[in-house]
C-alpha cells in the first residue's frame, strides 16, 4: 500500500511538474493570430476608405487625408505581411464583416454625405484601433515578443492619426 501512495504521488508531482514547464498563453488578452486578424481587418478599412476619400469627394482636405490613410496603413499592412510570414500567423485576404460593413456604407455615399461619414468613422476606427494596439503592446497582451514591440510601434502613428481625424470631423461638419 506504501508503494502505491508512494507511485501516485509521485505522479502527480511528475504531472504538476510537466505543466508547470509548459508555456502558458493563457495568461494573455489575445493570442497572436488574433491581433493579426483584427489589426489586418481595420488597416485593410483604412486602406479602402482612403482610396474612396481619393474619388468620392471633391474637399482637398478629405482627400489629403484619405492619401494619407493609403499611404501610412499601406506601410504598416506591408510590415504585419513581413512579419505574420516569418511567424507562420495568417494575414486575411478581405476585411472582417464589421469593416466590409463600414466600407460599403461609405462606398455608397459621395460629397458632404461621403466626407461627413468618412470622417466620423475615421475617428471611431482609429479609436477602436488604438484600444487594440495598445491592449496587443501590453505586457500581457499578446504572447510574442516582435508583434507586441510591433504594435506598440504603430501607436503613436494612430495617435496623429486620431488627432488629424477629428480635426477633419471639425472641418467638414461645417459644409
Amino acid at each position: 500500500m506504501k508503494r502505491i501512495i508512494i507511485s501516485i504521488l509521485v505522479l502527480l508531482g511528475s504531472t504538476v511538474l510537466i505543466q508547470s514547464c509548459k508555456k502558458n498563453n493563457n495568461n494573455y488578452t489575445m493570442n497572436n493570430q488574433d491581433f493579426v486578424t483584427q489589426a489586418s481587418s481595420s488597416n485593410m478599412f483604412e486602406i479602402a476608405a482612403g482610396n474612396l476619400a481619393l474619388h468620392n469627394t471633391s474637399n482637398t482636405n478629405v482627400k489629403a487625408y484619405g492619401n494619407h490613410m493609403v499611404t501610412d496603413h499601406g506601410q504598416a499592412a506591408t510590415e504585419m505581411a513581413a512579419l505574420a510570414s516569418k511567424k507562420g500567423w495568417t494575414v486575411p485576404t478581405a476585411m472582417a464583416a464589421k469593416e466590409q460593413s463600414n466600407y460599403n456604407t461609405l462606398a455608397a455615399l459621395s460629397g458632404t454625405a461621403f466626407d461627413k461619414q468618412f470622417a466620423l468613422m475615421m475617428v471611431t476606427s482609429h479609436q477602436e484601433a488604438i484600444t487594440l494596439f495598445q491592449n496587443a503592446a501590453s505586457s500581457k497582451g499578446v504572447p510574442d515578443a516582435d508583434l507586441r514591440a510591433f504594435a506598440n510601434g504603430k501607436l503613436p502613428t494612430l495617435k496623429s492619426h486620431l488627432a488629424d481625424a477629428q480635426t477633419l470631423q471639425t472641418q467638414v461638419s461645417t459644409e
